[in-house]
């Protein structure tokens, strides 16, 4: 049995850096933010702890294409089996004005706050693209996010979203994929030993959806995600 560290040995990408799915990728428009309600998963209003009553919502880009090539995950990412879903075109001109469009009238309709779950499929593309969340923040009182990245934290991406974890500690949680050198971080296997960390609760059958747990945006311990 191999541990969890032998595990996240890179191994060489064989699939190129695109999703599966062409079709599915969509140019960026003014509804790219999704209700959580569409995602059974997610769920739709916080119910418990920190950001009890905010309603959630959710971005997907495109996987692969935005992801870093180090990526544990690159040749078993889970939007693979996601044929129908769709992923926003971020190399778009108007990619950041259709969003910054959203979110302007998100915060002023969600007075008690939002919930912006980044990335479905996808993460960072770019330290310009981390940075403009941190604008956003600034910019969009009621926001609120919650996420995962594969980039590391000592990388030039990771450095700016660990920085954001730590000024923005109460709006801002993104969690560090397979990364080993932090304890706000998320792995894929079965060892929660190994990481100190707990078994995602909704797959295990033991809350609803990330609405009803809030677990990975107010813990500072891993979370472990079972394979997919």
């Amino acid at each position: 049995m191999t541990s969890l560290a032998e595990n996240l040995i890179p191994v060489k990408n064989l699939r190129p850096p695109t999703t599966r799915y062409q079709k599915g990728v969509k140019a960026p428009n003014n509804n790219m933010l999704k209700r959580g309600k569409q995602n059974v998963k997610l769920g739709d209003k916080v119910a418990v702890k920190m950001w009890k009553g905010m309603t959630i919502y959710s971005l997907t880009l495109e996987e692969r294409a935005t992801c870093p090539p180090e990526c544990e995950q690159w040749d078993n990412c889970y939007g693979d089996n996601m044929p129908f879903g769709h992923r926003f075109d971020h190399t778009q001109d108007n990619f950041n004005y259709l969003l910054e469009e959203q979110l302007t009238k998100l915060n002023e309709k969600h007075s008690e706050g939002l919930v912006i779950r980044l990335h479905i499929l996808g993460d960072f593309f770019s330290s310009n693209y981390a940075r403009q969340w941190e604008r956003w923040l600034r910019q969009f009182v009621n926001l609120r996010v919650f996420g995962y990245t594969h980039h590391r934290q000592e990388s030039e991406i990771g450095s700016v979203l660990a920085d954001m974890n730590r000024l923005w500690r109460d709006r801002w949680r993104i969690r560090f994929s397979d990364d080993l050198s932090t304890k706000f971080s998320a792995h894929v296997g079965t060892d929660t030993k190994a990481t100190g960390g707990i078994m995602c609760p909704e797959q295990i059958g033991k809350t609803d959806s990330c609405a009803t747990c809030g677990y990975c945006w107010t813990s500072e311990k891993p979370v472990v995600f079972i394979e997919h």
